[in-house]
């Protein structure tokens, strides 16, 4: 069956699914399309293996309805943005520092919730009004973590989010030694890989429902955190206006 024939067959199934239902379909094609990046599911043809992993990666954003706005790579923004002020940022580097004791590992990182300041400022206005600009309306999920990556060897390997991370903001707080390792790997369909090395202060925006992602995995004496926000774009199937 040709890929395109298949890619339509699954985007034409999801939109007869529940939400649930959807969400185990899109494990699935993720977790297919992560096996195939990280080779362990690699099939021994390579043609094989080309049409199994595009197939995997076109169907991810085509579960989302045609609501969903067009993109090539993923990326709906990556630099300094402008809805987080010096002060802003400041106060987010303590309190993550403050909670690193209350992160609780999740698989091959580190994660902390319920931050106030950080829940605050994932409710802000000026950010919602910068994605709607961009992507149309959104949804804030209340999904606002710290994550830290600061032992060697800890990292994420191929996946993509569920809907309440449909949009990711990713902000840097902290990566060091200057010499960096770990870096995130963005997979979009049928193009190259997009490597982002953020630097502190910087913010990556990405469909990250719909595009494989990951981070490598960390070297002997590196420290990484970050702050990530979660939204949903209100053009995803299931999703409520």
């Amino acid at each position: 069956m040709e890929t395109t024939t298949l890619v339509d067959r699954l985007a034409r199934l999801s939109s007869e699914l529940t939400a649930a239902e959807r969400e185990n379909l899109k494990f699935l094609l993720s977790m297919a399309a992560g096996g195939l990046l990280s080779g362990h599911a690699r099939p021994d043809s390579e043609s094989l293996h080309r049409a199994a992993l595009t197939t995997a990666q076109r169907a991810l954003p085509r579960l989302h309805g045609e609501l969903r706005p067009a993109f090539d790579t993923g990326v709906v923004f990556r630099g300094r943005a402008p809805f987080f002020s010096t002060a802003d940022l400041a106060v987010l580097d303590r309190e993550s520092l403050a909670y690193r004791a209350r992160a609780a590992r999740f698989h091959d990182h580190y994660v902390a919730s319920g931050a106030p300041v950080a829940r605050e400022l994932a409710l802000s206005q000026s950010i919602s009004d910068f994605l709607t600009a961009r992507v149309g309306p959104v949804l804030p999920t209340y999904k606002a973590n710290y994550l830290y990556y600061d032992q060697p060897g800890l990292g994420i390997d191929p996946h993509v989010d569920k809907d309440e991370f449909s949009l990711n903001v990713l902000t840097m707080l902290e990566h060091r030694p200057a010499r960096r390792h770990s870096r995130l790997i963005l997979h979009p369909p049928e193009q190259d890989a997009v490597h982002v090395q953020l630097e502190p202060g910087e913010s990556l925006i990405f469909f990250a429902d719909s595009v494989t992602h990951e981070r490598t995995r960390t070297v002997e004496g590196e420290t990484i955190r970050l702050v990530s926000f979660g939204y949903r774009t209100i053009g995803s199937i299931g999703s409520t206006p």
